[in-house]
């Protein structure tokens, strides 16, 4: 997880920071399990940080979620892993977790 993400969303990549309430990470984990073609690449909700592939259905193509606890805040972090653009998909499925959240 980069340093000093900031919410917004950029060139194939989304950022949004929501207060952490507890049980807020671990809401979403179950949350985002529950998405199609995702799976855990790496982390628990243990270590405080987990990272996700999910897969476009079309084609495969692989975007990186990461999840983390950082002082208080849950920052969540989905890119692109090939490429220049993602056309939106990651901010709109940011946006719909946390709409579920």
């Amino acid at each position: 997880m980069p340093d000093g993400l900031g919410t917004g969303d950029g060139q194939g990549r989304a950022v949004r920071v929501v207060p952490d309430e507890g049980e807020t990470l671990e809401r979403l984990d179950a949350i985002i399990r529950d998405t199609p073609r995702t799976t855990v690449l790496a982390g628990s909700v243990d270590e405080g940080m987990i990272t996700y592939i999910t897969r476009s259905a079309l084609w495969g193509f692989p975007d990186y979620t990461t999840v983390a606890r950082q002082g208080g805040q849950i920052v969540l972090y989905g890119r692109l892993r090939f490429g220049k653009s993602d056309m939106g998909v990651n901010a709109k499925r940011l946006d719909g977790w946390l709409a579920r959240l």
